[in-house]
């Protein structure tokens, strides 16, 4: 039974899903950080960026014990390089979360209150985005269960969909919130609209790696 078990190795999927919590737990820090930085309490957001950070360092844990001890037999349910492309996107969303958190507490930068809406609402747009791929993910034991095909494929296609879709409204949120920025221009300092639109950018990019790992999976239903 011991050989057996070398043979096929312990199933990837469990550490892949604890590593999507940590780096779903990095996003759900992300409206309070702004929030902090909305009230002007630079000790709330400081606390809150340890916290975002922390948990990238966890998810990074995690990441590397996973790399370690991911079997290398012929047995794994899915190609071994997929599910570290998967884990590579997975940890570039908490990576994005830190640099978010990293960039606001460099530099106080001033909220217009123009923006404060704005920035409160593409936030809840990628947070769904983000929340989809999570999801998603905690669907692949599943999936692996029914052979990824049936009804659960069905139903994580669905998922998938759903991320694509509320990508396309995240997206054109992050384009008036740019063109409100820009619009500030004559009343904001040139290193704040520079700060603000580097922070912008990223946050836009949490969606583009959410849509990523569903169309990873997509691809794996595919086979």
């Amino acid at each position: 039974m011991k050989a057996l078990a070398a043979l096929f190795g312990r199933s990837p999927f469990r550490p892949l899903q604890d590593h999507m919590e940590k780096v779903q737990a990095c996003v759900g820090r992300l409206t309070p950080l702004f929030e902090a930085v909305a009230a002007g309490d630079p000790k709330a957001l400081k606390g809150l960026a340890d916290e975002i950070c922390a948990l990238e360092t966890e998810a990074d844990k995690i990441k590397n014990d996973l790399r370690s001890h991911l079997p290398k037999s012929m047995f794994l349910p899915v190609d071994r390089r997929d599910l570290l492309e998967i884990l590579m996107l997975q940890d570039r969303v908490a990576d994005r979360c830190q640099d978010i958190a990293v960039t606001l507490t460099l530099r106080t930068a001033t909220l217009h209150t123009t923006l404060k809406a704005p920035i409160s609402q593409v936030l809840a747009e990628v947070t769904k985005t983000c929340h989809g791929a999570h999801s998603v993910i905690s669907q692949i034991d599943e999936l692996q269960e029914t052979g990824f095909g049936g009804a659960e494929a069905d139903k994580v296609l669905a998922l998938i969909e759903e991320i694509d879709a509320q990508k396309i409204v995240a997206d054109n949120g992050g384009i008036d919130l740019a063109r409100k920025l820009f619009s500030l221009e004559g009343e904001l300092s040139p290193v704040d609209v520079l700060i603000w639109y580097q922070v912008f950018k990223q946050i836009g990019e949490l969606t583009d790696l959410s849509e990523a790992i569903g169309n990873r999976i997509r691809l794996l239903l595919a086979r």
